[in-house]
């Protein structure tokens, strides 16, 4: 069962992983495994029992009845004695496998809270944003592919296509996000080079990289940038950290933003970018580039007159250096950047970057759709995108949110199982304490029913035994969810950039009413199965 049952789960699970080939093993050295550990785990629990058992003489051992080793003194209440009380003496008998009972249990209410509240905790939100940023984003399929090649202007979106979208209607807004696919290149000081570089290399793989860099005058390198051309439609879709990003519409302005990197909890990294508000930034708009020997300084020309084997690096020979203010501090949606890191990053306004770059390839195309619409849209990009121009891919919220269910119901669907199995586990703990105590006890029980017990009060009393057990582990499930709270929230908020952690204790209410059933049928059927023989019958058992 246990094999057929991790056959089902395991291709639920290997199916949200990328690049996972499902294997159900039938390797006999997992059966022999599991054998050995059951076959370990009784003979641990067998150990002790057994050496208490083998110090009893077998006089002694014929006449034991369950609890009667325990010898308790203590003042004679005043209260009488009730159906309760009863049961709760008889849960002190053994205490040792009354916790362990309870703790069964407990350990299946716990482990499905848990299950709830970590599946629960998933927000689709922060999900989907992390990944998209409009309802639809259409681009060259190699720009969604992780690892794929840089971009350039093979991979532009036509006008064409653009307009065979905007054909479809029920568009409520739409922008282009243009990429740069000419040279460019900024200015930054050495010690900024090596503090961003130096995190993937060694200090004489930046010694070298620095030698090869050209320098301007007054010692800055020459480092290459990422430029982004944006209409105001995705400009809004950009986070502000700092100034006003609606002066990049102003294409006389001659204004940029500086694009800041961000954890994966969307927290900016202020470091990760030398340019403040305010500050004049160079860019070099590079025509024609000239390869040499950093080491003799001998000149190649072309990059095709570079000697097989030589080390050289290049130069810019005719460019354009136009200056442009940072007038805000952003950080871009993953959906909308290059996907790929290595360089600073600037946006500009869309006409700024066609003017200055004089290239025009979009990268994506960013819209919006009503409600209405969304449906069709959604088929008409997946036809159109498979069958009629497959060059192309998009990305919607629709397919993230419905990948984002596909992964939540994976986690709640292994969780359940779980906490099926221990729970499973527990209630036949359960069963196991109420039979056995009923077994060990049936002729105290039989002398009860013998001095004026009725077999109503004797169930009555072995049911709230049960309820006993039930509303303990109950209990216990409780405390221990509230006192790690204060701990699992921070940490599970801190371990998955998609989670908010929130309070949850309503499935120890589902499954309390299911234990109180438990609690009372099993003692119940227990104790009929144990009347089978009649009182003068079993007042002669030992």
């Amino acid at each position: 069962m246990g094999w057929l049952l991790g056959g089902v789960l395991t291709p639920v699970i290997t199916a949200r992983l990328n690049g996972v080939t499902t294997v159900v093993s039938v390797s006999p050295l997992l059966f022999v495994g599991s054998a050995l550990f059951a076959l370990v785990t009784v003979l641990i629990s067998c150990r002790r029992p057994g050496r208490l058992a083998g110090k009893v003489s077998p006089v002694e051992a014929v006449r034991y009845t369950e609890g009667k080793a325990l010898k308790r003194r203590g003042k004679r209440s005043g209260r009488g004695v009730s159906l309760l009380s009863m049961a709760w003496a008889n849960l002190g008998r053994s205490r040792g496998k009354t916790f362990l009972t309870v703790l069964s249990l407990t350990l299946a209410v716990v482990l499905l809270t848990a299950t709830v509240t970590f599946t629960s905790g998933f927000d689709i939100d922060k999900y989907v944003s992390n990944f998209t940023a409009s309802d639809f984003i259409l681009a060259d399929a190699g720009q969604f592919q992780t690892g794929g090649e840089s971009f350039s202007d093979e991979m532009g979106v036509p006008e064409e296509v653009i307009d065979a979208v905007d054909a479809q209607g029920g568009i409520t807004g739409s922008g282009r996000v243009y990429g740069k696919t000419a040279p460019a290149l900024e200015f930054v000081t050495e010690e900024y080079y090596r503090s961003m570089w130096g995190r993937w290399n060694t200090q004489e793989q930046l010694d070298s990289m620095v030698a090869f860099k050209d320098r301007t005058e007054d010692g800055l390198l020459a480092d290459r940038v990422q430029l982004y051309g944006m209409e105001p439609f995705t400009l809004d879709y950009l986070t502000v950290l700092e100034g006003d990003i609606s002066k990049l519409n102003d294409p006389d302005g001659n204004y940029v933003a500086a694009v800041y990197s961000t954890d994966d909890y969307g927290n900016p990294e202020m470091s990760s970018h030398w340019a403040r508000l305010g500050d004049t930034v160079t860019i070099r708009y590079v025509e024609e580039f000239e390869y040499y020997n950093p080491n003799t300084g001998e000149v190649y020309g072309s990059l095709e007159n570079v000697p097989e084997g030589a080390a050289y690096a290049e130069r810019a020979i005719k460019y354009r250096d136009v200056e442009y203010t940072v007038a805000a501090l952003v950080t871009v949606p993953s959906a909308l950047s290059y996907r790929y890191y290595g360089a600073d990053e600037f946006v500009m306004g869309a006409e700024t970057f066609l003017r200055d770059t004089e290239t025009d390839s979009v990268m994506y195309y960013a819209f919006d759709t009503s409600d209405e619409a969304n449906a069709a849209m959604e088929a008409f990009l997946q036809d159109y995108t498979e069958n009629i121009n497959p060059q192309f891919d998009y990305e919607s919220k629709a397919t993230y949110a419905e990948e984002f269910e596909s992964t939540r119901s994976m986690f709640l669907l292994l969780g359940s199982a779980l906490s099926f199995i221990v729970g499973l586990v527990g209630v036949l703990n359960f069963f196991n304490a109420i039979l056995t105590g009923i077994t060990a006890r049936r002729r105290e029980l039989a002398v009860l029913q013998s001095i004026g017990m009725t077999a109503r009060q004797l169930r009555t009393m072995l049911a709230l035994e049960g309820l006993l057990y039930t509303v303990g582990a109950a209990l216990l499930a409780l405390v221990l969810i509230v006192v790690t709270a204060p701990f699992v929230g921070p940490a599970l908020n801190g371990l998955i950039w998609f989670f908010t952690y929130h309070f949850t204790v309503w499935p120890i209410a589902v499954v309390l009413p299911l234990f109180g059933a438990l609690g009372v049928l099993i003692p119940l059927l227990s104790c009929r199965a144990a009347q089978h023989f009649s009182v003068v019958e079993r007042l002669r058992q030992e």
